[in-house]
């Protein structure tokens, strides 16, 4: 290995060479003194890119960058407070072409970035993870035989009573349900709730009429949004399993994009019932700012509300706020 002459750790600024450790493959070095990870000609943020997207709620939206490419915007079945739709020709703006292999979203969801882009083909393939069982089941379903689940959106009109029977269904964790129970009683509360808040009493109220109740449920746009992801099933694996484990587990791969997305610190309680606590999120923090500063890996996008707590966390990701017109 050739001589490399003024190195100095970008994390910790020393610049004793006795302190570093070359990797074998000629790459850089890592530090001993902060175990941080350095190349030898660029900076890491050059070659594995960390980004900590801070949103804001305002009248005054800035997130207009608007991509070359006409993304399908409304591919996912659920509705969320803070969903990522509206981000989505910006949060592309950010993405390393050369690391789209696998597009990850620990915190799925709704899925609608992942799913959009694997609509215009620019990622090859996707991995949906969710530790909500009912948000697992119902990706699993459309992946695998989403039929029984269009017949029965097709032929049924939820009511008032099948939506607060979801409800409790929900709160129990979907005790004793099977795949197919436990999909359709989060569609029901999703699609029926205000802002799809599983908390939330139904459109037009515990006595509204039917017709407010069914305000968003279309039945052939449900079915339409299933049959396009079921045609891109191939290419999108479903997994209900811990977030900070699948993050560091899909990590390694250097020609991967992890999309993190998790429960929004300031009212996640009241919004997701998989929501996270404080020490969560600093489990999370830990890991990221660790990850990246310790070894070359995939690209990571995390998304948050702008918090001064969650904005102190982090160490390393570049932070970049962005004003959202429908944010929480």
């Amino acid at each position: 290995m050739s001589v490399v002459t003024n190195l100095q750790c970008q994390f910790c600024g020393t610049s004793d060479k006795d302190c570093f450790e070359f990797d074998n493959l000629n790459r850089g070095f890592w530090c001993e003194i902060c175990d941080g990870y350095n190349y030898f000609n660029s900076k890491r943020e050059d070659n594995d890119r960390f980004t900590l997207i801070l949103e804001d709620k305002s009248n005054r939206e800035n997130t207009c960058y608007k991509s070359k490419i006409r993304f399908k915007k409304q591919l996912s079945l659920l509705r969320y407070p803070g969903g990522k739709s509206k981000l989505i020709d910006y949060i592309y703006s950010l993405i390393n072409t050369d690391k789209i292999n696998r597009f990850i979203e620990p915190f799925s969801g709704g899925a609608s970035v992942g799913l959009s882009f694997l609509d215009a083909g620019i990622i090859k393939e996707l991995i949906l993870n969710d530790l909500d069982f009912g948000v697992y089941a119902l990706f699993f379903i459309i992946k695998n035989d989403p039929h029984n689940l269009i017949y029965k959106i097709n032929n049924h009109h939820p009511t008032h009573k099948d939506y607060f029977e979801a409800q409790k269904i929900i709160k129990s964790n979907y005790k004793g349900c099977d795949f197919l129970e436990a999909a359709w009683s989060l569609l029901i509360v999703n699609r029926l709730a205000y802002s799809g808040i599983y908390k939330a009493n139904p459109l037009g109220g515990r006595n509204g009429s039917m017709g407010e109740l069914l305000t968003r449920w279309n039945p052939k746009t449900l079915t339409n949004r299933i049959l396009c992801i079921y045609n891109m099933s191939d290419k999108i694996t479903v997994l209900n399993v811990d977030a900070c484990e699948l993050i560091e587990e899909e990590y390694w791969n250097e020609k991967s994009t992890i999309f993190i997305d998790p429960p929004y610190y300031r009212k996640g309680k009241d919004l997701y019932y998989c929501y996270f606590t404080k020490e969560e999120h600093i489990r999370l923090n830990v890991l990221l700012d660790n990850l990246y500063q310790g070894m070359p890996g995939a690209d990571m996008i995390l998304t948050y509300d702008n918090d001064r707590f969650v904005e102190g966390l982090y160490l390393y990701p570049e932070v970049q706020k962005v004003n959202r017109a429908y944010s929480i």
